[in-house]
């Protein structure tokens, strides 16, 4: 059973606040007064608990002072005019979820930071699941964020773990697929994506290199512009690039400093799966003759999107009319008669096709790439 804690907690990604009732008052003043937002203070109040003691012993901070008779937690204010009684069980839960707190707090602040707090004019929630990018990083952007921050800011819920792709710089550790859900201020869901994260401690200056390097050997997916395939410290990906300013590649080495800035995204495939997904991608697409506009966005819906993964597959399959989601290169509208697909890095791009239909290419796209 879940203990029950006589604090809640709040965020609105500027401050944490904490509400209480009256009678545990110190309580809540000694977090927010005298803890703050230091967490090497809150940890060592959360030591102070874990040392396994029934030995007792007083704790004197600015505002409040702790007494531990062996039994119980008493939270006093120094001039002696309020104070409440804790299991020390009680006291570190609060203290362990304000730390959680905090901790997402100043990693919020630190990516919002990094990000400028805004992508291409729009909330950082919204920067993330829509794929803007930071500047810095010449046209795509590592995530390195704490799980509980992201869901903070978009609303996460993790992928099967079967979605994780392949090991990542030999750590064994695979990127971090999460759906992505921007809120509005009451709590609706207003658009839904899917992202990739890479694990924590790649240098963006090395992933540069390594992107530099990969795109020597890459090859461009026949049929869909600016599209490429290649390996990134050893891990297969796809990109895209703009279409219009890289008109080739592999290219020579004194030519990779322009190509890598004309880099718009790119991310790790799932999984192999022992089938030419490009190949597949492009023969269902061909599927139905209904498509208005080009085809290739179809194929890139297939490829990038869907990739190989049953998962995403039945994502797609379960909406229903007034769907909206956005992956990593297409973002896809789904009404009671028409699908349609707009490219995210090919602009102007954008094709429709029958629901019927487009529920046909998939099983077809699932049988391709069957091993």
């Amino acid at each position: 059973m879940a203990m029950s804690l006589p604090v809640r907690f709040r965020s609105d990604g500027v401050r944490v606040a904490v509400e209480t009732d009256p009678l545990h008052a110190p309580l809540r003043d000694f977090l927010i007064n005298d803890l703050g937002e230091d967490v090497s203070a809150i940890a060592r109040a959360q030591g102070r608990l874990s040392d396994g003691a029934a030995r007792p012993w007083q704790e004197q901070y600015r505002y409040h002072r702790l007494d531990f008779d062996g039994t119980t937690v008493q939270v006093r204010d120094v001039a002696g005019w309020a104070s409440c009684d804790l299991e020390p069980a009680v006291l570190r839960r609060c203290l362990d979820e304000y730390l959680h707190q905090v901790g997402a707090l100043k990693s919020r602040r630190s990516l919002e930071r990094e990000f400028g707090g805004r992508g291409n004019g729009e909330p950082m929630a919204a920067s993330l699941a829509l794929a803007s990018v930071s500047g810095r990083t010449q046209g795509w952007g590592l995530v390195q964020t704490p799980r509980a921050v992201l869901e903070d800011l978009a609303g996460l819920t993790p992928h099967p773990d079967a979605c994780l792709p392949h090991g990542v710089m030999e750590t064994g550790s695979g990127a971090c697929w999460a759906d992505l859900a921007v809120l509005d201020e009451a709590g609706k869901r207003l658009r839904g994506g899917t992202k990739t994260f890479m694990p924590k401690g790649l240098d963006p200056e090395r992933i540069m290199g390594e992107l530099g390097n990969a795109l020597t050997k890459a090859r461009f997916l026949n049929g869909i512009p600016g599209a490429w395939a290649g390996a990134v410290a050893g891990v297969p990906v796809h990109g895209y690039v703009d279409p219009e300013a890289v008109l080739r590649l592999p290219c020579r080495p004194i030519e990779i400093g322009g190509v890598v800035r004309r880099v718009k995204v790119f991310f790790p495939e799932l999984a192999d799966s022992g089938v030419d997904l490009a190949t597949a991608a492009a023969g269902a697409s061909a599927f139905t003759p209904s498509v208005i506009g080009p085809r290739h966005v179809l194929t890139a819906f297939l490829l990038h999107d869907v990739q190989s993964h049953r998962h995403h597959l039945e994502v797609v399959r379960a909406a229903r009319p007034g769907w909206e989601h956005t992956g990593n290169a297409c973002h896809i509208r789904m009404d009671v008669q028409t699908v349609r697909l707009e490219h995210l890095w090919l602009p102007g791009h954008a094709c429709e096709l029958p629901t019927g239909e487009f529920a046909s290419v998939l099983y077809e796209y699932e049988r391709l790439t069957a091993p």
